[in-house]
């Protein structure tokens, strides 16, 4: 496989740390690497097999009736409707693993903790990594419609403010006041984003929890179905 070629969800497990209790109980085996895992996806079709082996996660597909490994989902420059169908079932799959026997690593500051166990908490949502090109970077959808009411990023500060520099977490919301908040010492014009529409929020404190949560659920409340 060339370096070229992308690897369909090479990072969907960054930022999260195999749970060997959980993924036991889930149905995880031991082995005298790791761990391993298998399911059926596509209607027993297929085969996924899910390794971890020192902190690090892979998994292969392969044809139930050739046993021949399907790499075709590996390679971003295929396209078609079948290998996309394939690899939807493998990310539900792998989803459902995440959920189950992973945890999310520790973040940079205390504020993004604090941030998820509320979103967590009031409407069970959590940051869903989907870019290869930005490992770091995830939405956060409504559970019905799937539209974002936010997005984690962590990003250099110097992406919002050129005289700070580091990496800094950051949470783009949606706002129906985005010139008056925008004023304020710890929001900012929202990055990658419609500015027009989304502020972005360094998670290092500057905005105290209760504002930041009130920006989320005004966020949430613009982004609902219908909105």
């Amino acid at each position: 496989m060339n370096k070229e070629e992308k690897m369909f969800l090479e990072h969907y497990f960054d930022r999260y740390t195999f749970q060997p209790e959980k993924g036991l109980a889930y149905g995880f085996r031991k082995t005298n690497e790791g761990y391993e895992y298998q399911c059926p996806v596509l209607s027993d079709t297929f085969l996924l097999k899910v390794s971890v082996c020192d902190r690090k996660i892979s998994f292969q597909v392969y044809d139930q009736d050739t046993g021949d490994e399907y790499i075709q989902i590996h390679l971003e420059q295929l396209q078609g409707n079948f290998v996309g169908q394939v690899r939807e079932a493998c990310q539900e799959s792998l989803a459902r693993i995440r959920q189950a026997c992973f945890e999310v690593e520790e973040f940079l500051y205390p504020q993004s903790k604090r941030l998820m166990a509320y979103i967590s908490l009031h409407y069970q949502g959590t940051i869903e990594y989907l870019w290869e090109r930005s490992p770091e970077s995830g939405a956060i959808r409504h559970r019905d419609t799937l539209k974002w009411y936010g997005v984690f990023m962590t990003i250099d500060w110097k992406k919002l403010d050129a005289g700070k520099s580091g990496k800094i977490e950051v949470l783009n919301v949606k706002s129906d006041q985005v010139a008056h908040f925008i004023q304020q010492k710890g929001i900012y014009p929202a990055f990658h984003m419609n500015k027009k529409y989304w502020v972005s929020i360094p998670l290092d404190g500057t905005i105290a929890d209760e504002e930041l949560f009130a920006l989320v659920d005004s966020s949430w409340q613009l982004t609902k179905k219908g909105k």
